[in-house]
């Protein structure tokens, strides 16, 4: 049997504490924006059904636009409680 080579694991995650917080903290970070992002992106998407909306007399496309409306703001509302809250 041959011998087994070393192991290249990178060591117990207490022997790293520094550099898993940074790399943590980096990528919450990126998460953050990539959330608010796309919270942004689908608000703006509900406003604009709300602005058509009040444009249009008839019953049946502001239905449509009424629910395109609730479902973007709906998801903009989750992604943005999701988001940490920050004191900018």
């Amino acid at each position: 049997m041959a011998k087994d080579e070393k192991s290249t694991f990178p060591g117990a995650l207490r022997d790293h504490q520094d550099a898993v917080k940074a790399e943590a903290e980096t990528v919450s970070t990126k998460i953050d924006a990539a959330f608010g992002k796309l919270a942004r992106k689908m608000r703006e998407r509900a406003d604009k059904a709300k602005s058509k909306m009040d444009d249009t007399r008839k019953p049946e496309k502001r239905a449509v636009l009424l629910r395109r409306f609730e479902l973007y703001a709906d998801a903009a509302h989750h992604l943005e409680g999701r988001l940490p809250q920050r004191d900018d």
